[in-house]
């Protein structure tokens, strides 16, 4: 099947990025992120990684960041290019929602910029309150919901040619009947806070186990719950910006490492390009005439080479750190938006630029406790100055407190 696709056609050879390499930290000034010095940013979630990474990006940028938070006793409020930190008198949904809309009628702010999907989903939920105030460069809340429900884009997916694993929702298996393929992925159907892990199934009695609860003590709501073809392979995503439809920046990553090491967060990524890639991704944005910043996640399926969706993420991801370290500058397309600029496409970044989160909550530590065999692995990435991490010499305060974190909760386990 083809589809043509707005901007540069699939199949251009992407623009080069100089092989420069510095070890640790980013590129000082990376492409396309002229023009936001002095761009005042209101970021939420300070507890995330990536909220951190980005804190750290536009404020090397020149941009004036401040935080949304619950406390300033996170990674993200210990950085030195956090500007201000905007404290919420309780720590549910509606006490932030309504922290940042007085903060927004009280500042300026050019821009209110969510990186959880609860936050994505409640700011464009409550967008007619805020865009008096600040710009939301988001979609309406009913194209986020869609593009977040697992089970409709692997349906979109089957219309456009992309291929997908075979999908079911948990409460359909008695109608499938003897006929499934093990193994099997079981996942929630939409991401939330508190949500049940992703398990892996060998046989009928190991499924029934894990949705009933009785492997992890948490059962499963059968209508938010998939079950899916697992695929073998390593995990690939394509990352885009678009403005009002149409696409702008380009990205594409693969997994080296994960937490759990079967299949979970990215512990080490590596940026590539492949045409194929790029075509399914955009097919995908394209349908859902996407506006801001997305990810769509693949497998590359080992058994045929194909690329296998898995899920949209339509909110800030958390590897942000590579494709900003690759001068592919996502958080400040979205400031450039926000100031009323038009951006042109582009594909230019740096190629096979691996990234590595060593001591983050679910970073390649985490990850060396479900695969010991990979230590070597890690720590040649780790002493390799062309393998950039997210431990920072010239912001370590935020890498402190990680390194504190990691300490506690080692003294946990070994008290276990």
């Amino acid at each position: 099947m083809s589809l043509e696709i707005a901007g540069e056609p699939p199949t251009a050879k992407p623009t080069p990025f100089p092989n420069t390499v510095q070890k640790m930290e980013p590129l000082a000034q990376p492409a396309g992120s002229s023009g936001i010095a002095g761009c005042r940013v209101l970021v939420s979630d300070e507890h995330y990684k990536s909220s951190l990474g980005i804190v750290r990006h536009l404020g090397r940028l020149g941009a004036q960041v401040s935080l949304l938070a619950c406390s300033k006793n996170s990674l993200a409020c210990r950085s030195r290019y956090c500007h201000e930190v905007i404290v919420s008198r309780t720590e549910s949904l509606e006490g932030l929602i309504e922290t940042a809309l007085q903060a927004v009628e009280r500042k300026h702010f050019d821009l209110m910029m969510p990186v959880s999907y609860t936050m994505t989903l409640a700011l464009a939920q409550r967008r007619e309150q805020f865009v008096p105030h600040t710009h939301l460069e988001l979609l309406e809340s009913a194209t986020i919901e869609r593009a977040a429900n697992k089970v409709r884009m692997v349906d979109l997916a089957g219309k456009l040619g992309v291929p997908a694993p075979r999908t079911f929702r948990a409460s359909d298996l008695p109608s499938c009947g003897k006929g499934l393929m093990f193994p099997l992925v079981v996942k929630p159907q939409k991401e939330s806070p508190g949500r049940p892990p992703i398990r892996y199934a060998s046989d009928y009695e190991e499924l029934n186990n894990i949705l009933s609860g009785q492997t992890d003590g948490k059962p499963r709501d059968l209508e938010d719950t998939l079950v899916q073809e697992y695929i073998p392979g390593h995990g690939c995503g394509f990352f885009a910006t678009y403005q009002k439809g149409a696409c702008k920046r380009v990205f594409m990553h693969r997994r080296v490492r994960e937490y759990p090491a079967n299949g979970g967060v990215s512990t080490c990524a590596e940026s590539f390009y492949d045409a194929k890639l790029q075509l399914y991704g955009r097919r995908m944005l394209d349908a859902l005439s996407w506006h801001g910043v997305a990810m769509v996640e693949f497998r590359r399926d080992s058994r045929d080479g194909e690329y296998k969706l898995m899920e949209i993420n339509p909110k800030f991801w958390g590897s942000v750190d590579l494709p900003l370290a690759a001068g592919a500058d996502f958080a400040g397309d979205l400031c450039q938006m926000a100031l009323g600029r038009t951006l042109a496409f582009t594909d230019r970044y740096q190629r096979n630029l691996r990234f590595q989160w060593p001591l983050s909550g679910h970073g390649d530590l985490f990850h060396l406790w479900t695969r010991p065999q990979s230590i070597f692995d890690v720590a040649l990435d780790f002493l390799n100055p062309r393998v950039k991490s997210n431990v920072w010499p010239s912001d370590f305060a935020p890498n402190l407190m990680e390194l504190r974190g990691l300490a506690v909760q080692l003294l946990r386990k070994g008290r276990r």
